[in-house]
C-alpha cells in the first residue's frame, strides 16, 4: 500500500470517530437534530474546526459561519479544487446526511498534509450551514451566502421554524461575523476550479443493487407548495349525504391520488426519475372530530425531477386537477406560495474522473440522478461540480439513517483519488 493510501486510511479512522462524537453530542432522541445556526450545529462546527487545527490545517470562518479548511501555506485567494457539504440536519434526522461529506473532505485534506508530496495541493474543504429547507422554509442558505448568490440583506429576516427568530438574530447570537482570526473569502468561479461533494445516497437504489458508490448525473429540480390549504365545509358525519358534502380530506386525497396516477404513468413510460410527495397533511386540531366532515386541510406538495419538462407537466396537471376537484366537490384550494429550483446537470469531466478513480480502486459505480445538494449552488455560481453518492441502508431524513464504515472509506478513497486526478489535469 502506498504512503498516500496509508495516510488516507489513518485519516478515515479519525474522521469516523469524529462523526461518532458529533452524533453523540447532537443527539435528540430519536436521531439527531442540528438546526441551522443553532447550538448543536455550532457544536458540529467547533468539533470540525478542532480536527482541522489538530492536523495543522488553516481554519477560516466566513461572516455567516461557513468554514473553509486549507492546507498550510496555501493562500486563501488560490483557485482550489473544493469539496465538502453541510453541517445541519432535519429535525430528528440521521447523523450522516451532509456531515459525512464534511468528514470525507477533512480526511482527504489531513492525509494530503501528512504526505510531503501532496502538502501544497490547492485543495479546499467547506463545511456549510443550513442546506436543509425545514428551518427557514428554503434550502441552501449557507452555500448561497458563501457563494454570493444571496445576501444577508435579502434573506436575513427569514424566520427559523422552531425558534421564530430571524436568521440575522441567530448569526449574531453565535457571534458571526467573528473577529478572532482571518476571515474566509466569499467563493466564486475564480476561487473554486471544481466542486466535488460526497453525500450519502438518500434512497434505496445502491443498497438494492449491491453497488457501494453512485455518481450523480444531475441534481433533481423541484416545484414545491409548502403551505397549501383546502377549504370545504364542516358538517355532521351521520346527517350529511354525500352530494351535500364539501369534504376537504377527500378533496386533498383525490388530488394526491390523481398526481400519484401521473407518477405511475411516468414509470410505465420508462421514467424512473420523477418523484412526488405530500409531506404534510393535517386537519385543524381545534375543529376535527370523528363525527365531523372535515372543513379544512393544510398540506404540502413537492415534485422532483432531473428534467424540467417533467416538472412543467406535473405543475400543469396540478392546476387542472385542482379546477376539477373544486367544481365537483364544492371546495376551494389555496396552494399558497410556490418555491423551487431548476434541475442541475453535473459536470461530465468530473463524473469521468470519479468513474476512473473508482475503477482504479476496483469499486463498482452507477450513474443516477440525485436529490438537492449544495453542489447545485456551485453549478449556479458557474463552477463545474459533481456528487459522489455512498450507499446507506435506511434512506435519509429519518433517525434510522445508516452508513457502513467500509462504504464510507470506499467513498473517501474515490473522492481523494478524483480530487488528485482533477488537480493533475
Amino acid at each position: 500500500m502506498t504512503n498516500a493510501h496509508s495516510h488516507l486510511d489513518s485519516s478515515i479512522t479519525e474522521v469516523w470517530e469524529l462523526l461518532g462524537q458529533i452524533g453523540q453530542e447532537t443527539a435528540d432522541s430519536p436521531g439527531i437534530t442540528r438546526a441551522a445556526w443553532s447550538g448543536n450545529e455550532e457544536k458540529a462546527a467547533e468539533l470540525a474546526r478542532a480536527f482541522g487545527r489538530r492536523h495543522g490545517l488553516q481554519v477560516l470562518n466566513d461572516a455567516f459561519g461557513n468554514i473553509q479548511f486549507l492546507l498550510p501555506g496555501v493562500d486563501p485567494a488560490t483557485p482550489c479544487i473544493t469539496t465538502g457539504s453541510h453541517l445541519d440536519s432535519v429535525p430528528h434526522g440521521g447523523n450522516y446526511d451532509g456531515l459525512a461529506g464534511v468528514a470525507a473532505g477533512l480526511a482527504v485534506l489531513a492525509a494530503a498534509n501528512a504526505d510531503s508530496r501532496s502538502c501544497a495541493l490547492p485543495f479546499r474543504v467547506v463545511a456549510m450551514r443550513c442546506e436543509e429547507s425545514p428551518w427557514f422554509g428554503t434550502a441552501y442558505l449557507g452555500s448561497r451566502l458563501m457563494l454570493g448568490l444571496s445576501t444577508l440583506d435579502e434573506i436575513g429576516d427569514l424566520v427559523r421554524s422552531d425558534s421564530r427568530k430571524s436568521l440575522r438574530h441567530h448569526l449574531q447570537a453565535l457571534g458571526y461575523p467573528r473577529t478572532d482570526g482571518a476571515t474566509a473569502p466569499l467563493l466564486n468561479s475564480g476561487l473554486v476550479t471544481s466542486f466535488l461533494e460526497l453525500h450519502i445516497e438518500q434512497g434505496p437504489l445502491l443498497e438494492a443493487d449491491g453497488i457501494p458508490v453512485g455518481i450523480a448525473t444531475a441534481v433533481r429540480g423541484n416545484v414545491r407548495f409548502p403551505e397549501a390549504r383546502c377549504a370545504g365545509a364542516y358538517g355532521h358525519s351521520a346527517a350529511l349525504p354525500r352530494r351535500f358534502r364539501q369534504d376537504a380530506v377527500l378533496a386533498v386525497a383525490e388530488l394526491a391520488l390523481g398526481l400519484d396516477r401521473h407518477w405511475q404513468d411516468r414509470i410505465a413510460q420508462g421514467d424512473e426519475d420523477f418523484v412526488f410527495t405530500v409531506g404534510k397533511f393535517s386537519t385543524d386540531a381545534a375543529q376535527h372530530a370523528m363525527t365531523k366532515v372535515a372543513g379544512e386541510v393544510r398540506f404540502s406538495l413537492n415534485f422532483g425531477a432531473a428534467v424540467k419538462s417533467s416538472l412543467d407537466a406535473a405543475r400543469t396537471l396540478l392546476f387542472d386537477l385542482v379546477k376539477g376537484i373544486e367544481r365537483d366537490r364544492g371546495v376551494t384550494f389555496e396552494l399558497g406560495g410556490e418555491v423551487g429550483t431548476a434541475p442541475t446537470e453535473m459536470d461530465a469531466t468530473l463524473m469521468a474522473h470519479i468513474e476512473e478513480a473508482a475503477g482504479a480502486l476496483g469499486i463498482a459505480t452507477r450513474r443516477m440522478p440525485t436529490v438537492g445538494h449544495d453542489a447545485a449552488m456551485f453549478v449556479r455560481a458557474g463552477i463545474p461540480s459533481a456528487v459522489i453518492l455512498v450507499r446507506n441502508a435506511n434512506g435519509s431524513h429519518n433517525s434510522e439513517e445508516a452508513l457502513d464504515r467500509e462504504d464510507f472509506a470506499r467513498g473517501v478513497h474515490v473522492l481523494g483519488r478524483a480530487m488528485h486526478r482533477a488537480s493533475a489535469r
